[in-house]
């Protein structure tokens, strides 16, 4: 499901040669969006800390015919994120898509999570999305062309219990999207914010988990293994990410969970906080 805020879109020869940087590109999500734009004839730039999946990732790409750069950058750092503009502009002189992708979790409630934690979460999750958008951003707008995505969450949308590290930089990077795409728009480039469901990915490897019992660990491992079991497959969800791009949305829902929730709390906002506060006093019992 999206939502359509523009209607100008990019037609398949808009996509030919154009320079495509992936961040989080070493599994899941991001390689699926890695390849979606491979096959249209872009060449990528992709990053992650992941070396040994960052290096299956590249393969693919490069059997699909793309050029590529490779680079393990920590996207919370801003020193390794403006190295990596200098690199790519230098080298290919310009990003024409950036899709903030990269992303971590954070499990538990707000006192039993270590500070350390909350930092970590929202400088990969929220500041490595400004971080990228600042460094790239200029050339898009001096060239009047191109295009942002971040990828949010079903936490973008709707308070996730037990999460709340976790949904403050989604929420987060959704008011952050909004406000992008009203600047941006005045200089050609478009913004699209991704906000799914039940992907299969691995963000469950990526997750510190503080709960306060057993039996939210459980429900945490039982949540990871349903989206590794019955997610979204990732090289269908990049190419609705493509096709978003493409027709230049603004938000993009993948999967029903997230269309369900998106207009549950849209049409029930009242209900929606009262489900929230029944959920989380049940699980931290």
């Amino acid at each position: 499901m999206s939502r359509r805020l523009s209607s100008r879109g990019k037609g398949p020869d808009w996509f030919k040669g154009r320079i495509v940087l992936v961040t989080g590109a070493a599994s899941g999500l991001g390689r699926g969006i890695a390849l979606a734009f491979a096959r249209a004839g872009c060449d990528l730039v992709l990053v992650d800390v992941d070396e040994a999946g960052l290096g299956e990732t590249a393969s693919m790409v490069e059997a699909v015919g793309s050029r590529i750069i490779r680079k393990r950058i920590d996207v919370s750092s801003r020193d390794e994120m403006e190295k990596l503009a200098d690199e790519v502009l230098s080298q290919w002189g310009r990003v024409d898509v950036l899709v903030n992708n990269a992303g971590v979790g954070v499990g538990g409630e707000l006192d039993t999570i270590p500070l350390d934690d909350i930092e970590w979460i929202t400088g990969i999750n929220l500041m490595g999305e400004v971080y990228g958008t600042r460094l790239f951003l200029p050339q898009m707008v001096q060239r009047g062309e191109g295009h942002i995505v971040n990828v949010g969450s079903l936490s973008s949308l709707i308070a996730l219990p037990l999460h709340i590290a976790y949904t403050t930089t989604k929420f987060g990077l959704a008011g952050f999207s909004e406000v992008l795409w009203a600047e941006a728009r005045n200089h050609g480039v478009g913004v699209t914010l991704v906000c799914p469901g039940a992907v299969s990915t691995n963000i469950g490897s990526h997750t510190r988990s503080h709960y306060r019992t057993e039996k939210q660990r459980a429900n945490e491992e039982k949540f990871a293994a349903m989206l590794a079991e019955k997610g979204m497959d990732p090289q269908e969800a990049g190419r609705l990410v493509f096709n978003a791009v493409a027709a230049n949305k603004f938000l993009l829902l993948l999967g029903r969970e997230a269309y369900i929730m998106y207009y549950f709390k849209r049409f029930f906002p009242g209900l929606q906080l009262r489900l929230v506060s029944a959920v989380s006093k049940r699980l931290s019992k």
